[in-house]
């Protein structure tokens, strides 16, 4: 159901430079934090990952994770781009998350979703499903588009409307968000579904987004404030025995049950 919300248009920036610089450096710091937030997960034990990249597009990050050593599974609901992401050696299956996560329980030592919050009705189910596919102390890195972002504080001044949720697709990608999240918000729905906040950070600060975003303060602040920066990337550990707040429910998500049902 997603299509990562322009990803594709990004990472084309990345790998071949088609697009303006300043999309580019603000899908490269994007996609380099997360991937320090990956490696980091491997700093203590030295091992390989069970990753599962929700909204897999066609492969193009989940290659990255697949070069640090690590296995990678991913799940997209267009069939062609899931196509590409298997010739690309990702296990890629077809499947909408809003449905649920077609994978058995204690499956995965980190689940990576960009850009997939925002547009999801259900997003208490779509973490319940999360927290389950994880193994024991698994971790889950989110990044969504941050409603409370400098340049949309501005703009809310002068009674304009924010970037990131207008009904229209425009420039910037933002068609089909049905959800906003501030920094405060997303730790409130991470903890209410059981997930400790480990780290959180921005790509940039930026007064707009315009080539200005490669000045060096951009990336300092998007790090330092991250509640003012244009993408909030969160990385979040599940919770479990006693800390846990939710009880857990018996009642098998339909991808799960559709998956089960082949078998």
């Amino acid at each position: 159901m997603n299509e990562k919300a322009g990803d594709s248009y990004f990472i084309d920036d990345i790998f071949y430079g088609k697009k303006s610089s300043a999309m580019v450096e603000f899908s490269r710091l994007r996609v380099e934090i997360a991937l320090n937030m990956i490696g980091s997960e491997t700093l203590e034990t030295v091992r390989s990952l069970k990753v599962l990249d929700v909204g897999c597009g066609d492969g193009e990050f989940s290659v990255m994770i697949l070069n640090m050593g690590h296995e990678v599974h991913g799940i997209d609901s267009k069939p062609d781009l899931v196509a590409c992401a298997r010739r690309k050696g990702i296990k890629a299956k077809v499947a909408d998350v809003r449905k649920g996560l077609p994978y058995e329980d204690e499956n995965f030592d980190l689940v990576y979703a960009a850009e997939i919050l925002e547009h999801i009705y259900d997003t208490e189910f779509f973490l319940k499903e999360v927290y389950r596919v994880l193994k024991k102390d698994g971790a889950v890195i989110l990044t969504v588009p941050n409603i409370a972002c400098l340049p949309n504080r501005i703009r809310m001044i002068f009674g304009l409307y924010p970037r990131y949720i207008a009904p229209a697709r425009r420039h910037w990608g933002v068609g089909e968000h049905v959800r906003a999240f501030t920094k405060n918000m997303l730790f409130e729905l991470l903890g209410r579904n059981d997930f400790n906040v480990d780290d959180v950070k921005s790509n940039l600060v930026t007064f707009m987004p315009t080539r200005r975003t490669r000045r060096p303060w951009s990336k300092t602040l998007g790090q330092t404030f991250p509640s003012l920066g244009e993408v909030l990337i969160i990385k979040a550990r599940k919770k479990v025995g006693e800390n846990r707040s939710i009880v857990a429910s018996n009642q098998v998500s339909p991808a799960l049950r559709e998956v089960k049902h082949v078998l």
